[in-house]
């Protein structure tokens, strides 16, 4: 799967897009669409003509874009326990969180295993992930 720091992705999702591509990530995993760099810069614009993200690729409607990309899900809470075990038909996407001395926090999300393991992190080797700590689960339900 492509990195979101790839040079031939738009500089926002170079940024941002971590969210975003942990769901490219489990679209792939479940469906084998395969992500080219053209598409998921194509599918940024499309999402944010849609209201589906923003520019900084804050993520407002992640059933919408699992949905347009033929995946429906319904996402069972904005935050779940880092406890939380997915059940058969459920996924994750996972929140890190790196606190950093006189500076904002780094937040960062990845594509979980479904008991809080990472299987994917856009980034590669991120710090938020090496360093940080889990914070929190997005849960979804396929349907």
């Amino acid at each position: 799967m492509i990195l979101q720091r790839d040079p031939r992705l738009n500089n926002q999702i170079n940024k941002f897009g971590c969210y975003l591509m942990s769901i490219f990530f489990i679209v792939n995993k479940y469906t084998n669409y395969m992500f080219s760099p053209d598409i998921i810069n194509d599918l940024y614009k499309v999402f944010v003509k849609h209201g589906f993200i923003d520019r900084d690729c804050y993520i407002s409607d992640p059933d919408a874009i699992f949905d347009f990309l033929c995946m429906p899900s319904q996402f069972t809470q904005r935050h779940e326990s880092i406890f939380r075990r997915c059940t058969e038909d459920e996924f994750e996407v996972l929140m890190f969180r790196l606190d950093r001395p006189n500076c904002r926090p780094w937040k960062h999300f990845t594509a979980g295993s479904g008991n809080g393991t990472v299987t994917y992190d856009p980034y590669g080797v991120s710090r938020a992930v090496a360093e940080g700590r889990l914070v929190s689960k997005r849960i979804f339900r396929r349907i």
